[in-house]
Protein backbone atom coordinates (compact mmCIF):
# COMPACT_ATOMS: atom_id res chain seq x y z
CA UNK A 1 0.00 0.00 0.00
CA UNK A 2 1.74 3.49 -1.26
CA UNK A 3 2.06 5.97 1.72
CA UNK A 4 -0.12 8.72 1.97
CA UNK A 5 1.17 12.11 1.53
CA UNK A 6 -0.73 15.46 3.16
CA UNK A 7 1.62 17.41 1.31
CA UNK A 8 -0.31 16.42 -2.27
CA UNK A 9 -4.11 17.82 -0.49
CA UNK A 10 -1.65 21.15 0.72
CA UNK A 11 -4.19 24.20 -0.80
CA UNK A 12 -6.30 21.17 -2.59
CA UNK A 13 -10.05 20.93 -2.16
CA UNK A 14 -10.96 17.75 -0.22
CA UNK A 15 -14.93 18.56 -0.84
CA UNK A 16 -14.50 18.48 -4.15
CA UNK A 17 -11.93 15.16 -4.00
CA UNK A 18 -14.59 13.64 -2.09
CA UNK A 19 -17.84 14.04 -4.38
CA UNK A 20 -15.88 12.86 -7.63
CA UNK A 21 -15.11 10.13 -5.59
CA UNK A 22 -18.56 9.34 -3.73
CA UNK A 23 -19.83 9.89 -7.99
CA UNK A 24 -17.59 8.54 -10.01
CA UNK A 25 -19.25 4.94 -10.29
CA UNK A 26 -22.74 6.35 -11.02
CA UNK A 27 -20.86 8.91 -13.79
CA UNK A 28 -19.67 5.44 -15.58
CA UNK A 29 -23.13 3.95 -15.50
CA UNK A 30 -24.55 6.93 -17.12
CA UNK A 31 -22.59 7.34 -19.53
CA UNK A 32 -22.79 3.24 -20.27
CA UNK A 33 -26.89 4.32 -20.07
CA UNK A 34 -26.44 6.83 -22.95
CA UNK A 35 -24.14 4.40 -24.99
CA UNK A 36 -21.04 5.40 -24.18
CA UNK A 37 -18.78 1.85 -24.19
CA UNK A 38 -16.37 1.43 -21.65
CA UNK A 39 -13.84 -1.39 -20.76
CA UNK A 40 -11.85 -2.02 -17.54
CA UNK A 41 -11.23 -1.06 -14.51
CA UNK A 42 -7.99 -1.88 -15.48
CA UNK A 43 -4.79 -1.27 -12.89
CA UNK A 44 -2.81 1.64 -13.55
CA UNK A 45 -0.42 1.91 -10.86
CA UNK A 46 0.42 3.47 -8.04
CA UNK A 47 -3.01 3.08 -7.78
CA UNK A 48 -3.92 0.64 -5.22
CA UNK A 49 -6.83 -1.20 -7.09
CA UNK A 50 -8.06 -1.05 -10.74
CA UNK A 51 -9.79 2.17 -11.52
CA UNK A 52 -8.92 2.77 -15.27
CA UNK A 53 -11.85 2.83 -17.40
CA UNK A 54 -10.97 2.98 -21.74
CA UNK A 55 -13.54 4.35 -23.87
CA UNK A 56 -14.22 1.94 -27.01
CA UNK A 57 -12.58 2.94 -29.84
CA UNK A 58 -11.32 6.24 -28.68
CA UNK A 59 -12.54 9.22 -27.14
CA UNK A 60 -14.71 10.91 -30.00
CA UNK A 61 -16.77 8.45 -28.76
CA UNK A 62 -17.92 10.67 -25.72
CA UNK A 63 -18.92 13.32 -28.34
CA UNK A 64 -20.84 10.86 -30.34
CA UNK A 65 -22.48 9.59 -27.64
CA UNK A 66 -23.32 13.19 -25.44
CA UNK A 67 -24.10 14.50 -29.03
CA UNK A 68 -27.09 12.06 -29.81
CA UNK A 69 -28.56 12.64 -26.17
CA UNK A 70 -28.29 16.27 -26.90
CA UNK A 71 -30.46 15.57 -30.10
CA UNK A 72 -32.86 13.99 -28.50
CA UNK A 73 -33.35 16.25 -25.55
CA UNK A 74 -33.55 19.12 -28.29
CA UNK A 75 -30.82 20.96 -27.24
CA UNK A 76 -29.97 24.32 -29.07
CA UNK A 77 -25.92 23.56 -29.89
CA UNK A 78 -24.59 27.35 -31.12
CA UNK A 79 -21.44 27.16 -33.42
CA UNK A 80 -19.33 29.86 -34.32
CA UNK A 81 -20.30 31.80 -31.35
CA UNK A 82 -18.47 33.76 -28.14
CA UNK A 83 -19.91 34.84 -24.85
CA UNK A 84 -19.26 38.42 -25.07
CA UNK A 85 -20.50 38.61 -21.19
CA UNK A 86 -22.76 37.63 -18.39
CA UNK A 87 -26.05 39.47 -17.31
CA UNK A 88 -27.20 39.98 -14.36
CA UNK A 89 -30.30 41.34 -12.55
CA UNK A 90 -30.32 43.96 -9.91
CA UNK A 91 -29.71 41.95 -6.75
CA UNK A 92 -26.50 40.03 -8.61
CA UNK A 93 -28.20 37.01 -9.53
CA UNK A 94 -26.44 35.96 -13.06
CA UNK A 95 -29.62 35.55 -15.10
CA UNK A 96 -27.81 35.04 -19.00
CA UNK A 97 -25.61 35.81 -21.01
CA UNK A 98 -24.61 38.41 -24.28
CA UNK A 99 -23.55 35.86 -27.15
CA UNK A 100 -21.60 36.74 -30.36
CA UNK A 101 -23.60 34.75 -33.25
CA UNK A 102 -22.52 35.16 -37.01
CA UNK A 103 -25.77 37.10 -37.00
CA UNK A 104 -25.23 39.45 -34.81
CA UNK A 105 -25.28 39.76 -30.59
CA UNK A 106 -28.44 37.78 -28.60
CA UNK A 107 -29.11 37.82 -25.26
CA UNK A 108 -29.96 34.25 -23.94
CA UNK A 109 -32.16 34.27 -20.64
CA UNK A 110 -31.07 31.64 -18.08
CA UNK A 111 -33.46 31.64 -15.62
CA UNK A 112 -32.67 28.02 -13.91
CA UNK A 113 -28.96 29.26 -14.03
CA UNK A 114 -25.89 29.45 -16.07
CA UNK A 115 -22.67 26.75 -16.17
CA UNK A 116 -19.61 27.66 -17.35
CA UNK A 117 -18.01 24.55 -19.27
CA UNK A 118 -14.99 26.45 -21.13
CA UNK A 119 -11.78 24.38 -19.86
CA UNK A 120 -8.46 25.66 -18.74
CA UNK A 121 -6.40 28.61 -19.95
CA UNK A 122 -3.57 27.15 -21.42
CA UNK A 123 -3.83 28.37 -25.21
CA UNK A 124 -4.04 31.99 -23.39
CA UNK A 125 -0.56 33.20 -23.82
CA UNK A 126 -0.92 36.16 -21.71
CA UNK A 127 -2.73 34.20 -18.65
CA UNK A 128 0.05 31.62 -18.97
CA UNK A 129 2.55 34.62 -18.73
CA UNK A 130 1.00 36.48 -15.76
CA UNK A 131 0.16 33.38 -14.08
CA UNK A 132 3.07 30.78 -14.57
CA UNK A 133 6.18 30.37 -14.49
CA UNK A 134 8.81 30.83 -17.45
CA UNK A 135 9.10 28.18 -18.10
CA UNK A 136 5.79 26.62 -18.16
CA UNK A 137 4.67 29.56 -19.85
CA UNK A 138 7.10 29.25 -22.93
CA UNK A 139 5.75 25.53 -23.37
CA UNK A 140 3.11 24.58 -26.48
CA UNK A 141 -0.27 24.34 -25.35
CA UNK A 142 -1.59 20.61 -26.45
CA UNK A 143 -5.02 22.67 -26.27
CA UNK A 144 -4.58 25.91 -28.31
CA UNK A 145 -7.98 26.84 -27.97
CA UNK A 146 -8.23 26.79 -24.38
CA UNK A 147 -8.19 30.21 -24.27
CA UNK A 148 -9.22 31.24 -20.57
CA UNK A 149 -12.80 32.85 -21.36
CA UNK A 150 -14.23 31.33 -18.55
CA UNK A 151 -11.60 32.58 -16.41
CA UNK A 152 -12.41 36.24 -17.46
CA UNK A 153 -16.13 35.76 -17.65
CA UNK A 154 -16.77 34.67 -14.06
CA UNK A 155 -14.23 37.64 -12.98
CA UNK A 156 -16.78 40.04 -14.44
CA UNK A 157 -19.03 39.18 -11.62
CA UNK A 158 -16.46 38.89 -8.62
CA UNK A 159 -15.49 34.83 -9.26
CA UNK A 160 -12.53 34.18 -7.14
CA UNK A 161 -9.79 32.28 -8.31
CA UNK A 162 -8.10 29.09 -7.48
CA UNK A 163 -4.08 27.90 -7.92
CA UNK A 164 -3.34 29.66 -11.25
CA UNK A 165 0.01 28.63 -11.08
CA UNK A 166 -0.20 25.28 -11.05
CA UNK A 167 -0.24 23.08 -14.08
CA UNK A 168 -0.38 19.47 -15.55
CA UNK A 169 3.20 19.55 -17.57
CA UNK A 170 5.25 20.76 -19.41
CA UNK A 171 6.24 17.44 -20.49
CA UNK A 172 8.18 16.02 -23.49
CA UNK A 173 6.00 14.88 -26.22
CA UNK A 174 6.89 13.59 -29.77
CA UNK A 175 5.00 15.16 -32.97
CA UNK A 176 1.88 13.54 -33.65
CA UNK A 177 1.76 11.14 -36.81
CA UNK A 178 0.54 13.01 -40.14
CA UNK A 179 -2.07 10.60 -40.63
CA UNK A 180 -4.39 9.29 -37.98
CA UNK A 181 -3.84 5.75 -36.19
CA UNK A 182 -6.35 2.96 -37.19
CA UNK A 183 -7.59 3.21 -33.84
CA UNK A 184 -8.29 7.14 -34.23
CA UNK A 185 -9.79 6.64 -37.86
CA UNK A 186 -12.47 3.93 -36.71
CA UNK A 187 -16.36 5.02 -36.87
CA UNK A 188 -17.99 5.74 -33.52
CA UNK A 189 -21.53 3.65 -34.62
CA UNK A 190 -23.18 2.63 -31.36
CA UNK A 191 -23.44 -0.81 -32.57
CA UNK A 192 -19.49 -1.37 -33.62
CA UNK A 193 -18.78 0.42 -30.63
CA UNK A 194 -20.34 -2.32 -28.29
CA UNK A 195 -19.08 -5.28 -30.59
CA UNK A 196 -15.58 -3.35 -30.21
CA UNK A 197 -15.92 -3.49 -26.23
CA UNK A 198 -17.26 -6.88 -25.95
CA UNK A 199 -14.07 -8.02 -27.88
CA UNK A 200 -11.75 -6.01 -26.05
CA UNK A 201 -13.08 -6.89 -22.49
CA UNK A 202 -12.62 -10.60 -23.09
CA UNK A 203 -9.89 -10.37 -25.13
CA UNK A 204 -6.15 -11.37 -22.93
CA UNK A 205 -3.28 -8.74 -22.62
CA UNK A 206 -1.44 -10.45 -25.16
CA UNK A 207 -4.07 -9.83 -27.98
CA UNK A 208 -4.42 -5.96 -27.26
CA UNK A 209 -1.22 -4.94 -26.94
CA UNK A 210 -0.50 -4.28 -30.68
CA UNK A 211 -3.29 -1.71 -30.46
CA UNK A 212 -2.19 -0.05 -27.39
CA UNK A 213 1.39 0.12 -28.83
CA UNK A 214 0.02 1.95 -31.71
CA UNK A 215 -1.49 4.32 -29.10
CA UNK A 216 2.26 4.08 -27.05
CA UNK A 217 3.83 5.64 -29.71
CA UNK A 218 1.36 8.09 -30.75
CA UNK A 219 -0.06 9.53 -27.69
CA UNK A 220 2.64 9.35 -25.09
CA UNK A 221 5.39 10.77 -23.96
CA UNK A 222 9.23 9.38 -23.64
CA UNK A 223 10.54 7.68 -20.61
CA UNK A 224 13.00 9.95 -18.52
CA UNK A 225 15.26 6.71 -18.03
CA UNK A 226 16.26 6.82 -21.35
CA UNK A 227 18.33 9.85 -19.63
CA UNK A 228 19.46 7.71 -17.03
CA UNK A 229 20.65 5.54 -19.53
CA UNK A 230 23.19 8.28 -21.19
CA UNK A 231 20.57 9.44 -24.02
CA UNK A 232 21.19 13.36 -24.71
CA UNK A 233 18.77 15.55 -25.70
CA UNK A 234 19.71 18.74 -28.24
CA UNK A 235 18.23 21.67 -29.60
CA UNK A 236 16.78 22.71 -33.12
CA UNK A 237 20.39 23.82 -33.66
CA UNK A 238 22.03 20.32 -32.53
CA UNK A 239 23.36 22.00 -29.12
CA UNK A 240 23.17 19.89 -25.76
CA UNK A 241 22.03 22.46 -23.67
CA UNK A 242 21.13 21.41 -20.31
CA UNK A 243 21.41 18.54 -17.88
CA UNK A 244 19.43 16.01 -19.12
CA UNK A 245 17.32 15.66 -15.53
CA UNK A 246 16.30 19.77 -16.77
CA UNK A 247 15.43 18.54 -19.83
CA UNK A 248 11.21 19.43 -19.75
CA UNK A 249 11.70 22.69 -18.53
CA UNK A 250 14.81 23.66 -20.45
CA UNK A 251 13.41 22.71 -23.93
CA UNK A 252 10.41 25.26 -23.29
CA UNK A 253 13.22 28.25 -23.47
CA UNK A 254 14.92 27.01 -26.95
CA UNK A 255 14.00 28.10 -30.22
CA UNK A 256 10.29 26.55 -31.05
CA UNK A 257 10.77 24.47 -27.65
CA UNK A 258 11.87 21.33 -30.05
CA UNK A 259 14.43 18.87 -29.88
CA UNK A 260 15.58 15.71 -30.82
CA UNK A 261 16.50 12.51 -27.87
CA UNK A 262 20.02 11.62 -29.25
CA UNK A 263 21.16 8.15 -28.76
CA UNK A 264 23.79 5.35 -29.31
CA UNK A 265 23.73 1.72 -30.39
CA UNK A 266 24.07 0.83 -26.88
CA UNK A 267 21.17 2.31 -25.22
CA UNK A 268 18.66 1.76 -28.34
CA UNK A 269 19.46 -1.93 -27.00
CA UNK A 270 18.64 -1.64 -23.36
CA UNK A 271 15.26 -0.16 -24.32
CA UNK A 272 14.45 -2.85 -27.19
CA UNK A 273 13.98 -5.12 -24.06
CA UNK A 274 12.26 -5.36 -20.38
CA UNK A 275 12.45 -3.52 -18.25
CA UNK A 276 13.28 -0.81 -20.06
CA UNK A 277 10.12 0.91 -22.65
CA UNK A 278 10.57 4.21 -24.30
CA UNK A 279 6.69 4.47 -23.33
CA UNK A 280 4.46 2.10 -21.24
CA UNK A 281 0.80 1.53 -20.40
CA UNK A 282 0.88 -0.11 -16.88
CA UNK A 283 0.13 -3.73 -16.85
CA UNK A 284 -0.88 -3.46 -20.93
CA UNK A 285 1.87 -2.83 -23.15
CA UNK A 286 5.47 -1.46 -23.34
CA UNK A 287 6.46 -0.09 -26.58
CA UNK A 288 10.18 -0.56 -27.63
CA UNK A 289 12.93 0.83 -29.80
CA UNK A 290 11.52 -1.49 -32.46
CA UNK A 291 8.23 -0.43 -31.98
CA UNK A 292 9.10 3.01 -32.64
CA UNK A 293 11.09 2.47 -35.74
CA UNK A 294 8.26 0.45 -36.98
CA UNK A 295 5.28 2.04 -36.16
CA UNK A 296 6.61 5.54 -35.94
CA UNK A 297 9.30 5.37 -38.93
CA UNK A 298 8.47 9.60 -39.44
CA UNK A 299 10.50 9.97 -35.39
CA UNK A 300 13.27 7.57 -35.95
CA UNK A 301 16.89 9.02 -37.44
CA UNK A 302 19.95 6.43 -37.60
CA UNK A 303 22.99 6.97 -39.48
CA UNK A 304 27.01 6.07 -38.78
CA UNK A 305 28.10 9.57 -37.63
CA UNK A 306 27.21 12.52 -36.00
CA UNK A 307 27.23 14.77 -39.17
CA UNK A 308 25.25 12.33 -41.43
CA UNK A 309 22.96 12.49 -38.55
CA UNK A 310 22.42 16.05 -38.60
CA UNK A 311 21.88 16.23 -42.01
CA UNK A 312 19.24 13.95 -41.94
CA UNK A 313 17.43 15.84 -38.82
CA UNK A 314 18.21 19.32 -40.14
CA UNK A 315 20.98 20.51 -37.04
CA UNK A 316 23.90 21.84 -37.26
CA UNK A 317 26.99 18.97 -37.62
CA UNK A 318 29.49 20.49 -35.84
CA UNK A 319 27.23 21.57 -33.04
CA UNK A 320 25.93 18.10 -33.29
CA UNK A 321 29.43 15.82 -32.97
CA UNK A 322 30.16 18.31 -29.70
CA UNK A 323 27.29 17.16 -28.04
CA UNK A 324 27.87 13.64 -28.88
CA UNK A 325 31.41 13.43 -27.68
CA UNK A 326 30.08 15.35 -24.17
CA UNK A 327 27.73 12.69 -23.85
CA UNK A 328 30.38 10.30 -24.77
CA UNK A 329 27.95 8.17 -27.28
CA UNK A 330 29.60 5.77 -29.66
CA UNK A 331 28.39 4.87 -33.65
CA UNK A 332 26.09 4.02 -35.03
CA UNK A 333 23.61 6.98 -33.12
CA UNK A 334 19.99 7.28 -33.62
CA UNK A 335 17.43 10.27 -32.64
CA UNK A 336 14.28 10.44 -31.77
CA UNK A 337 12.26 13.47 -32.63
CA UNK A 338 10.88 15.78 -33.07
CA UNK A 339 10.01 16.57 -29.12
CA UNK A 340 8.25 19.37 -28.07
CA UNK A 341 8.21 20.70 -24.56
CA UNK A 342 4.17 20.30 -24.17
CA UNK A 343 1.79 22.17 -21.48
CA UNK A 344 -1.16 19.73 -20.90
CA UNK A 345 -3.25 21.58 -19.04
CA UNK A 346 -2.94 24.22 -16.60
CA UNK A 347 -5.13 23.56 -12.67
CA UNK A 348 -5.90 26.80 -12.35
CA UNK A 349 -9.68 27.31 -11.97
CA UNK A 350 -12.64 29.32 -10.53
CA UNK A 351 -13.47 28.95 -6.82
CA UNK A 352 -16.61 26.52 -6.06
CA UNK A 353 -18.30 24.74 -3.51
CA UNK A 354 -19.60 21.01 -3.46
CA UNK A 355 -22.66 22.07 -5.50
CA UNK A 356 -20.53 23.45 -8.20
CA UNK A 357 -21.80 26.71 -7.52
CA UNK A 358 -19.07 29.85 -8.32
CA UNK A 359 -17.67 31.61 -5.04
CA UNK A 360 -16.57 35.00 -4.98
CA UNK A 361 -13.68 36.32 -2.92
CA UNK A 362 -15.64 35.79 0.29
CA UNK A 363 -16.39 32.73 0.18
CA UNK A 364 -20.06 33.52 -0.75
CA UNK A 365 -21.88 31.95 -3.84
CA UNK A 366 -22.67 34.22 -6.79
CA UNK A 367 -26.47 33.55 -7.72
CA UNK A 368 -26.93 32.01 -10.94
CA UNK A 369 -23.54 30.78 -11.50
CA UNK A 370 -22.12 27.17 -11.72
CA UNK A 371 -18.79 26.17 -13.20
CA UNK A 372 -17.83 22.54 -14.11
CA UNK A 373 -14.74 20.31 -15.70
CA UNK A 374 -11.34 22.33 -16.19
CA UNK A 375 -12.87 25.89 -15.32
CA UNK A 376 -14.60 24.30 -11.80
CA UNK A 377 -12.19 22.50 -10.34
CA UNK A 378 -12.19 24.87 -7.17
CA UNK A 379 -8.42 23.98 -6.68
CA UNK A 380 -8.82 20.46 -6.77
CA UNK A 381 -5.23 18.66 -8.52
CA UNK A 382 -6.30 16.17 -10.79
CA UNK A 383 -3.00 14.13 -11.59
CA UNK A 384 -2.96 10.85 -13.49
CA UNK A 385 -4.81 9.36 -15.97
CA UNK A 386 -8.46 10.18 -16.70
CA UNK A 387 -9.08 11.86 -13.25
CA UNK A 388 -9.55 15.26 -15.59
CA UNK A 389 -12.37 13.68 -18.26
CA UNK A 390 -13.74 11.74 -15.12
CA UNK A 391 -14.06 15.08 -13.12
CA UNK A 392 -15.25 17.04 -16.38
CA UNK A 393 -18.43 13.86 -16.76
CA UNK A 394 -19.16 14.03 -13.13
CA UNK A 395 -19.24 17.80 -12.18
CA UNK A 396 -20.73 18.22 -15.62
CA UNK A 397 -23.90 15.36 -14.77
CA UNK A 398 -24.05 17.04 -11.37
CA UNK A 399 -24.68 20.53 -12.07
CA UNK A 400 -26.70 19.83 -15.35
CA UNK A 401 -29.27 17.60 -12.96
CA UNK A 402 -29.18 19.91 -10.26
CA UNK A 403 -30.36 22.87 -12.68
CA UNK A 404 -32.85 20.55 -14.41
CA UNK A 405 -34.76 19.47 -11.05
CA UNK A 406 -34.22 23.12 -9.72
CA UNK A 407 -37.74 23.80 -11.47
CA UNK A 408 -39.73 24.27 -14.59
CA UNK A 409 -38.20 27.22 -15.69
CA UNK A 410 -36.15 27.37 -18.71
CA UNK A 411 -32.55 26.21 -18.69
CA UNK A 412 -29.34 28.06 -20.54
Amino acid sequence: MAAFKPDLLTGDAPALRELLARESAATVAWLEALGVALVGPYPEPPHRVSRMHNVVPSSRAYIARLLEAAHRLKVELLLSTDVAELVRDASGTVTGAVLRTPAGEVTVEASRGVILACGDFSGNPAMRHEHLSPTAAAAHPINPHANGDGHRLAATVGAAWRRMDVTFGPQLRFAPPRRPGLVSRLPTWRWLCRAEAFLVQRLPASALRPFVKSLLITHTSPAATLFAHGAILVNNAGERFCAEKESVAALSSQDGGRGFIVFDARIAAEFNRPPNAISTAPGIAFAYFDDYRRGRPDLVFQDETAAALAGRIGVDPAALAESVRQGGLGAPLVALGPVHSMLTVTEGALAVDDELRVLDAAGAAIPGLHAVGGLGQGGMLLLGHGHHIAWAMTSGRLAGRALATSGDRRAA
